[in-house]
């Protein structure tokens, strides 16, 4: 028999409030880990009617009408930039019959409180770090192509916080001018521009051309009828799908031209092909973009974005872009999946989803991302599933 074990833990972080409480209990939480929102959020739900233990192991209830739990008043429980970890397993005897705990090695969320809700029960809005870096202001600086990647320009917004920036990238992004920003709002204008992703993994901002480090996915097995309680699949024939995408590069080259008030502007040279399915030959090809044509729209199906850098021929790009297409082009599932809180699965892993029944159906997936909660109904997990695996 499995038990659920929660461990919540919120440690008070402004002057004059150094509490640490432990919650081994909660009316619900829930939390993600995915790179696609940007900012990891998570939800608590707390009784007002339950005791909570601090970092000394004293009982503190969150009772009675006196109790300032997120107020005005001088020293509230819970205050706007109070740091969170949560974390989520079982209890279990073994064959032996000796009590056993499973936990994920890391917590499931880390961040801060960003909102405490004034209604019973009490209800905790936290965000990881990204929530940090919407407060931290950017140099107005101009950071040019020749002297820095965008790993490195990151790496330089971040000197001076606790937070290291992975380098398992090179990319460049052309000369790059930051001015009147936070460093969150540079990572969305990059990521807009440029669709180079960013999300924290701990204290380590993830960022560039590359989203998951295969050498950390961890694999695992689903089975229909067994341990997936619930799903929104979507079987998908690759012979129904209809794809295309954009490819862009960014190169080295700049042109310099004069605007008509006299001033110079320099701008990267871009290389940009449509690939797209030739239904005469059956094989995809590209298409090169002429200046003052519109590609024809895929109105049948998905058109994607593929970002490439310093890229200096039509057939290279397509080359490159073709295989990041392909990911998407397969017989299998597309979706999500709902099942317990073991085995615990994160952002990367690689999932094995089995029906004894249709075993044609049976596929390997990389995880998008995962969405937890739990609680006193039980511990689960939604699993989003990016592309097939081989």
């Amino acid at each position: 028999m499995f038990r659920c074990e929660t461990r919540i833990v919120i440690t008070q972080n402004s002057e004059g409030r150094s509490k640490v409480l432990n919650f081994d209990f909660v009316t619900e939480f829930e939390c993600s880990d995915t790179w696609v929102d940007f900012t990891n959020s998570a939800k608590i739900t707390i009784p007002k009617n339950i005791y909570v233990r601090d970092e000394n192991n004293v009982l503190i209830s969150l009772g009675g009408t006196n109790k300032n739990v997120g107020g005005f008043d001088a020293n509230p429980l819970f205050l706007k930039g109070d740091k969170v970890t949560i974390n989520f397993g079982y209890r279990y005897q073994d064959k032996l019959g000796k009590e056993q705990l499973e936990l994920p090695k890391n917590p499931i969320f880390e961040g801060y409180i960003t909102e405490v809700g004034s209604k019973k029960p009490i209800e905790l809005k936290c965000e990881d770090n990204m929530w940090k870096l919407k407060q931290l202001p950017a140099p107005n600086k101009l950071f040019l192509q020749k002297n820095y990647t965008w790993e490195q320009i990151l790496k330089e917004l971040l000197t001076g916080t606790p937070y290291t920036v992975n380098a398992l990238t090179e990319t460049r992004i052309g000369d790059f001018r930051t001015q009147n920003e936070q460093v969150a709002q540079v990572l969305e204008r990059v990521r807009k521009d440029f669709h180079l992703e960013a999300y924290f993994h701990g204290n380590e901002l993830r960022c560039g051309s590359k989203v998951y480090i295969d050498s950390e996915a961890v694999e695992h097995t689903f089975i229909f009828q067994q341990n997936i309680i619930s799903d929104e699949l979507r079987y998908n024939r690759k012979d129904d799908l209809i794809l295309s995408a954009v490819a862009y590069s960014m190169n080295d080259e700049q042109t310099t031209t004069t605007t008509k008030s006299g001033k110079t502007k320099t701008t990267e040279s871009r290389l940009e092909i449509l690939i797209y399915w030739d239904r005469g030959t059956k094989t995809f090809k590209y298409q090169e973009k002429k200046k003052g044509e519109e590609y024809p729209p895929n109105v049948e199906g998905e058109r994607k974005s593929l970002f490439f850098f310093n890229i200096k021929s039509a057939a290279k790009l397509f080359e490159l872009g073709l295989p990041e297409l392909l990911k998407s082009y397969y017989d299998g599932f597309v979706g999500k999946f709902t099942t317990f809180g073991m085995p615990y699965v994160k952002l990367g892993d690689n999932v094995t989803l089995k029906d004894n029944i249709l075993p044609e159906r049976n596929g390997r997936y990389k995880v998008k991302g995962v969405e937890y909660s739990g609680g006193k109904d039980g511990h689960r997990q939604i699993i989003t599933l990016d592309y097939k695996l081989p």
